[in-house]
């Protein structure tokens, strides 16, 4: 590959044209596909080295440590936590990368076959479709998508975590599939999170999209800053004011929790961590 083309598909500054010719480059042999997304990995390495300065990641660890003890003498507990040398640098250190684990595109498949994206615990992933949309992808997610988007709609299937920033087109509108939830959208940003056993969230950064519930039927309209929310118990609401900086953090390599239960956010760092 072209080092100046891989530099502008790293840094997320390809034209369409640059696009087509990486997805040309990738489709005629796995082995391509392969070096290309370790390079991704190492890439997104880069941004990983300001937490493993042994300091930061010392006065973080007291600092966690001390409002832990604030919020337990508040609640007249006098529990001591500790934790290992190993357990402090997990907590800090991101094991984000663009490892894939499987990645299937084969030259001899047709424009409109499936590709399909399974990533592990412990990793992220990232991707742009034939349309300049971008994806990135959470631990322990899975996602399909054609090689070349063909017709009047653009149809997704995402199982897991994703953040997506669609390409505008009025004339194929852009749809994401999931077990419990279906996004429809003509191009926007959004969070969709939507893990088996788990209530089912779609956050809007930017744009406008409906959210339908797959059984039963229902359907809202979500506006910048809102959050649509399915559970097989509660069926689907809105949920106005949220903090979607806060909600598309692991894009970053961040976890961030309020008012999660501690089985919520062990399922989180259970992904994260591996």
């Amino acid at each position: 590959m072209d080092e100046q083309l891989l530099i502008r598909f790293l840094t997320h500054t390809c034209s369409p044209e640059d696009i087509r010719s990486v997805d040309r480059w990738i489709a005629s042999g796995k082995d391509n596909a392969d070096w290309l997304f370790e390079m991704e990995r190492i890439w997104s390495l880069k941004d990983e080295l300001k937490y493993s300065d042994k300091k930061e990641v010392e006065a973080a660890y007291n600092q966690f440590l001390s409002n832990t003890q604030q919020d337990e003498k508040k609640e007249g507990k006098a529990k001591r936590f500790t934790l290992s040398a190993i357990a402090k640098y997990a907590a800090a250190i991101l094991l984000a990368g663009s490892l894939v684990v499987n990645f299937y595109q084969m030259a001899d498949k047709p424009s409109d076959a499936e590709n399909v994206i399974e990533v592990p615990n412990g990793q992220r992933a990232s991707l742009t479709l034939s349309d300049g949309t971008k994806v990135q992808l959470n631990s322990q997610s899975k996602f399909i998508y054609p090689s070349r988007f063909s017709g009047k709609n653009r149809n997704v299937k995402l199982m897991g975590e994703a953040f997506f920033e669609v390409t505008h087109n009025e004339k194929a509108p852009f749809s994401v599939q999931s077990p419990s939830l279906t996004v429809k959208v003509l191009g926007t940003k959004f969070n969709m999170k939507s893990y088996c056993g788990e209530n089912a969230v779609v956050s809007l950064a930017e744009g406008k999209v409906m959210v339908e519930s797959n059984n039963p039927k229902a359907s809202v309209i979500l506006k910048p800053n809102e959050q649509a929310e399915y559970s097989d118990a509660m069926g689907l609401r809105l949920i106005r004011h949220v903090d979607v900086n806060l909600v598309k953090s692991w894009t970053e390599g961040e976890a961030a929790f309020i008012n999660k239960s501690l089985k919520e956010i062990a399922r989180n760092l259970e992904r994260k961590f591996d």
